[in-house]
């Protein structure tokens, strides 16, 4: 089945001038026709990023509940310039989809942008979301441990979000797909200098792979083993199938967050 990857617009106005001119800018908040539904009691540690507008809500990214207060998601879903954070955002936790009434939504009381992202460079695309109040945990919401491992390259790890339905329309419910994750040496030759971001130790691939139905929102959480490995930070060009996926490698962040955080310690 041939693979149509879908731009969110959305994304593209938030990229600056500087990062056009630079290089081949990565194509944020992504997502990838079909996938197959599941459910959030499968994935109780996925979380959805909600922004709202003239009184109508939007999922925008996913993340990964890591403690009762504590997220992770990509930096650029939280800020929509190198400095400006996303107006009007909130965390659903324990839902399915946008509607549903078993979802909960809470307010953020703090957001801890890595501070050497930068939307010309893209790499430390991660940040912290500090909840208001905690999460009640149950069989839609539960934390995730994060691992330890360093040797990923051929493993295969799960990525759920909401991604795009067969008629190429945002997905209501939540979806998830099983991954083959690509050595990190090959990765680089995916996205050659200049006119590529440069592919770091931060970060993790997805292998190209024409039979993947949805690799999820950005932010959302690439997962092996039942542990934390990444967070979905951008993707291929259009119709590209020759590309890989990259995510954050949050091994890379853990220190960060605890250094930042009362609650990560």
């Amino acid at each position: 089945m041939k693979i149509i990857l879908f731009v969110c617009l959305n994304a593209c106005a938030f990229i600056t001038t500087r990062a056009r001119s630079a290089l081949i800018t990565p194509q944020i908040m992504s997502r990838i026709l079909n996938g197959r539904e599941t459910d959030i009691r499968d994935h109780p540690y996925q979380v959805a990023l909600v922004t709202s507008k003239n009184h109508e809500d939007r999922i925008v990214c996913g993340g990964a509940l890591v403690k009762p207060t504590v997220i992770f998601t990509a930096a650029h879903c939280t800020h929509v310039d190198d400095n400006t954070l996303r107006p009007n955002l909130t965390v659903l936790v324990g839902a399915n989809s946008l509607g549903d009434p078993k979802g909960k939504k809470h307010e953020i009381r703090r957001v801890i942008k890595h501070p050497d992202f930068t939307y010309d460079v893209f790499d430390n695309d991660f940040s912290v979301v500090v909840l208001n109040s905690p999460v009640q945990y149950n069989e839609r919401a539960q934390p995730i441990d994060i691992s330890e491992d360093d040797h990923l390259g051929g493993t295969k790890g799960i990525v759920s979000g909401w991604g795009l339905t067969e008629f190429n329309r945002p997905s209501e419910n939540l979806r998830s797909v099983k991954l083959e994750l690509e050595d990190w040496d090959k990765c680089q030759d995916h996205f050659p200098k200049p006119l590529h971001p440069t592919i770091s130790k931060n970060h993790i691939c997805v292998k190209p792979d024409e039979r993947t139905t949805t690799y999820g929102d950005s932010g959302s959480p690439l997962v092996i083993d039942g542990k934390l490995v990444g967070i979905v930070s951008f993707g291929r060009m259009i119709d590209d199938s020759r590309k890989a996926t990259v995510f954050s490698r949050v091994k890379s962040f853990v220190n960060f967050a605890r250094n930042e955080l009362d609650e990560f310690k």
